[in-house]
């Protein structure tokens, strides 16, 4: 299995996600992990994986991160599985649903993904974080959804 995952961090706490999420996905095949500013078409080729994730700006995607999204080409996903994830600050559950990671979701989708698991959101302290105690922990789980999901995958 090729596996990619694809970040965009300001303060270190989404690559430090994405870091541990590509450690679980080691155990099943090749992985890279790319930061969302390198990313390149042929950097899609072949995966059978796509993990994305970056920080919640402003209750948005980082604008930083949209030109990379909206450059890809359609079906650039045909046939891969694909997962979503963000960092924010802990909000009250009204604004909690206006996170970057619905959004990554659905441009997942868009480019041809297919969903695994729900999307996940993992909590940072404040604006620079670091990640809540448990926050790895629960990446590493996340991960482990994803194999899961994978593993159902194959059986069809």
């Amino acid at each position: 299995m090729r596996s990619l995952v694809v970040y965009y961090s300001l303060f270190g706490n989404t690559q430090r996600i994405a870091e541990v999420i590509a450690e679980r996905l080691e155990e099943e095949g090749h992985v890279r992990v790319v930061g969302a500013d390198q990313l390149t078409t042929s950097d899609l080729d072949g995966v059978d994986l796509v993990v994305l994730g970056s920080p919640t700006h402003r209750m948005n995607v980082p604008e930083t991160v949209r030109p990379v999204l909206e450059r890809l080409p359609k079906g650039a996903l045909q046939g891969a599985s694909v997962a979503a994830f963000d960092t924010s600050y802990k909000m009250s559950a009204l604004l909690s649903r206006f996170t970057a990671v619905p959004k990554l979701a659905r441009r997942l989708r868009k480019l041809g993904g297919t969903p695994l698991v729900p999307p996940e959101t993992f909590h940072v302290l404040g604006r620079e974080g670091p990640p809540y105690d448990g926050e790895i922990e629960r990446a590493r789980a996340w991960a482990d959804s994803i194999l899961a999901g994978l593993g159902s995958t194959r059986g069809r």
